[in-house]
């Protein structure tokens, strides 16, 4: 299952970065700098999805948004002098699809497992896409033919009232730190393509950066931001140095920022309550901070001193910007749950109640990451039911009981009952 909830958000992002992306497809014919002509409209769309449209209609549009990415994938082709005009309506056809392969991906039973599968195997299978020996007049349909398995694929019955709602606080640290990245990739990836030891190898990097940010995932999500931002700061001490070795590792050390961000955004977004909503406005403010760093990158030009004085000085307010949101956050640290020491024995003393108070004595942070029915399982074990106690407690299956305990492990980085229980401060068994 969670492989099959994987296949179409990597078959999205096959295509993206092989053709509207300055994917290697694109680069072919020579329309350099043509990812505005696919961003901007693509931005706009997916605003619009994350706010005023109808979440019953994304089925059946995502198919008739899709058709018209591919058509317009194989235009481009055949036709470059309009494939600026191609680019716009994949970017709008294209969105529908994007949000529709994220809702699919929340499917998944490990959701964080997913998450890092997704964006592993789709940089592998871009790099086996651009080495396999075949004419690019056969791989622009290729490519097309990507999308047809998230525009085909069902979403299913999705919990609307399970998640987070923390998206926001976050999205001004993504939108800054993607201005920092289209800056970097603009002043280096040029350089890179000619003095490359490997062309491809870069995204080995991306690819490790994913799976090793797994670990930290488990623990400490914004943990992923931090390994970001150190290792863009290490990529900018060797921009000013010349010499292809300092140009190849500092191209690395992006892939690896840019994988950890990556990696922190997708878990992120699928945590959240209205996965529609939040792909659709997480999306846009995403895709806005790389066409604000594509456009500062050409307004600077080859100004390799002016390119790190800026890409330096949006990295320190990026920085900034995420003290003042963990400041905010504070009241989400699971390390302060422990002082929540009587816990199990208040909720014990509520077992005869029919409304049990366990919310009351859970933090305001962890009131607002929990749904109403992870709460209710929650309190249920705290209470030392077995599963099945609390499948008969609430009216639910086991197998429902189980997968909402498995959300609560994750979001309170833990990996099993006795590691939650102690964490609550308990000693409760079962």
């Amino acid at each position: 299952m969670t492989l099959r909830a994987s296949l179409p958000f990597v078959a999205f992002v096959v295509w993206l970065l092989s053709v509207p992306m300055e994917g290697f497809l694109l680069a072919h014919l020579g329309l350099d700098n043509a990812i505005l002509f696919f961003l901007i409209p693509h931005i706009g769309t997916l605003a619009f999805i994350g706010t005023v449209f109808p979440r019953r209609m994304l089925s059946l549009v995502a198919v008739v948004g899709g058709i018209a990415a591919m058509i317009s994938t194989v235009l481009i082709a055949h036709s470059p002098p309009g494939a600026h005009w191609f680019l716009a309506i994949a970017g709008v056809g294209s969105s529908f699809v994007c949000v529709k392969a994220g809702i699919i991906l929340k499917r998944s039973p490990c959701v964080a497992m997913s998450a890092a599968i997704g964006l592993a195997a789709a940089n592998v299978l871009l790099f086996v896409f651009m080495i396999v020996p075949v004419p690019h007049s056969v791989k622009f349909p290729a490519a097309a033919a990507l999308l047809l398995v998230p525009t085909l694929a069902r979403t299913g019955a999705q919990d609307e009232a399970d998640g987070e709602s923390n998206l926001a606080p976050f999205l001004p640290f993504v939108f800054v730190f993607q201005i920092v990245s289209g800056l970097m990739y603009g002043a280096l990836y040029q350089e890179y393509a000619e003095a490359a030891f490997l062309p491809g190898i870069e995204l080995a990097f991306y690819v490790v950066a994913v799976l090793a940010g797994l670990m930290f995932l488990r623990r400490r999500r914004e943990g992923l931001l931090a390994l970001a931002i150190v290792m863009a700061m290490f990529a900018f001490s060797l921009v000013l140095i010349d010499g292809p070795a300092s140009v190849n590792v500092a191209l690395f050390a992006m892939q690896v920022a840019a994988g950890f961000l990556d990696l922190y955004l997708l878990a992120l977004l699928l945590a959240q309550r209205n996965s529609c909503r939040a792909f659709g406005i997480g999306l846009a403010v995403t895709c806005a901070g790389i066409a604000a760093g594509k456009t500062a990158s050409l307004l600077i030009g080859d100004a390799s001193q002016l390119v790190v004085a800026v890409a330096n000085l949006v990295l320190t307010s990026s920085v900034l910007v995420l003290y003042l949101v963990m400041r905010g956050e504070q009241h989400l640290d699971v390390a302060a749950i422990p002082a929540m020491g009587g816990m199990a024995v208040q909720a014990e003393a509520e077992a005869g109640n029919a409304e049990p108070s366990f919310e009351l004595m859970l933090p305001p942070g962890l009131r607002k990451r929990f749904s109403d029915q992870e709460k209710s399982v929650l309190a249920c074990v705290v209470r030392g039911m077995t599963f099945r106690e609390a499948a008969q407690e609430l009216g639910i299956s086991e197998s429902s009981v189980k997968t909402y305990m498995k959300r609560v492990y994750d979001k309170m980085n833990v990996s099993g009952k006795e590691e939650l229980l102690a964490k609550l401060g308990t000693d409760q068994e079962g």
